[in-house]
């Protein structure tokens, strides 16, 4: 295994759950994912799904309470962050470990000057002196595009668009050059245009430093084009896994495949969906994701899904390999092209 290869983060049976007034809900039940050095990592699904609490959870971010720990590790370079003193975690958090939100404004503080938030990160975890600190904050603007990064350094996260903003938190993630970046739809709040440029910024500075990126999204179109591989979740659990190339190419699993279904252009079994005018229209996938307090026997698709067995309504189906290097968590995989006569989205 080359260096590339090596896996840098492993995710080993994790579950998370939250005390509410009406019960425990188990939020990511269960969860294995790996990410490996200098590779990106994709996590779609639905709202719910437990993308971001899977994110939080490899900072060490879930609130307790409400939320717990209830099994699994989190290995970074074969160390378990969950067993780590909290001491031991702070110096890897925003260190070796950095992570852009999905609301810059939100994640910003509003009284103190970007570069003043910058800095402190810096100072915090590098042990450079005020001057030192406030010069990279300087630099880390202009790397990240920001024009006249001199003068933007003494503004205010208010005075900035949200492009800018976006990019002033991709500065203060990477100003400690972090092996792992987790990005939580970072592109959620801003138009078509900045959302290209912030894909292509992200993409050219992991060339430029080497580092991991785990990509939480809901464009497929971006997935494509950035991830090398893709695990797809649904109501807490991880349905399916593969290569970007083979997730796009043949999905198996009903709900990945629904999923791709909806991508504007897609065409499945050679037909297009119309509506009443006549006019091209977007799949969906029918019905509304389980409520976690009240899930059902059997699988968790279930209810949605147009491939369910008698089975399904028993037994959870267990996540395993039915090909080289791809899961599947389902009892009547989608067949294969050469099965079916099937045609995969086209992205």
């Amino acid at each position: 295994m080359t260096k590339s290869q090596e896996v840098l983060l492993k995710v080993q049976d994790l579950t998370v759950e939250f005390q509410t007034d009406e019960g425990t809900i188990r939020a990511i039940d269960g969860v294995n994912l790996e990410i490996s050095r200098g590779k990106t990592l994709g996590v779609v699904g639905e709202s719910g799904c437990g993308k971001s609490v899977t994110a939080l959870s490899m900072m060490r971010l879930i609130a307790s309470p409400p939320g717990r720990y209830a099994s699994g590790q989190i290995l970074y370079e074969g160390q378990d962050l969950l067993a780590l003193p909290e001491a031991k975690m702070r110096a890897l958090r925003g260190n070796r470990i950095s992570m852009i939100f999905q609301e810059p404004m939100t994640s910003l503080n509003p009284v103190f000057t970007v570069g003043d938030q910058i800095a402190e990160a810096i100072r915090l975890h590098q042990n450079l002196g005020k001057k030192e600190a406030w010069q990279k904050a300087i630099d880390m603007l202009d790397l990240v595009g920001i024009p006249a990064p001199t003068e933007r350094v003494k503004t205010y996260p208010h005075q900035l668009s949200g492009g800018m903003r976006q990019r002033v938190m991709i500065a203060m993630a990477l100003s400690c050059k972090p092996d792992l970046l987790i990005a939580d739809e970072p592109t959620t709040a801003l138009d078509v245009t900045i959302q290209a440029q912030i894909m292509e910024l992200m993409a050219s500075l992991q060339k430029e430093m080497g580092m991991s990126i785990m990509l939480i999204t809901h464009d497929l179109g971006v997935v494509a084009e950035t991830c090398d591989f893709v695990s797809v979740m649904y109501a807490g659990r991880v349905v399916e896994q593969a290569d970007v190339y083979t997730i796009f190419k043949t999905p198996r699993h009903p709900y990945t495949y629904g999923l791709l279904g909806s991508v504007p252009g897609a065409e499945r079994g050679g037909e297009i969906e119309k509506g009443i005018d006549g006019k091209p229209r977007l799949r969906t996938i029918p019905g509304l994701v389980p409520n976690l307090l009240h899930l059902k026997k059997g699988c968790r698709f279930q209810d949605r899904c147009p491939r369910m067995i008698p089975k399904c309504q028993e037994v959870e189906p267990e996540l395993e390999m039915i090909s080289k290097d791809q899961l599947v968590r389902c009892y009547n995989p989608v067949p294969l092209p050469n099965q079916q006569g099937h045609v995969a989205a086209s992205v």
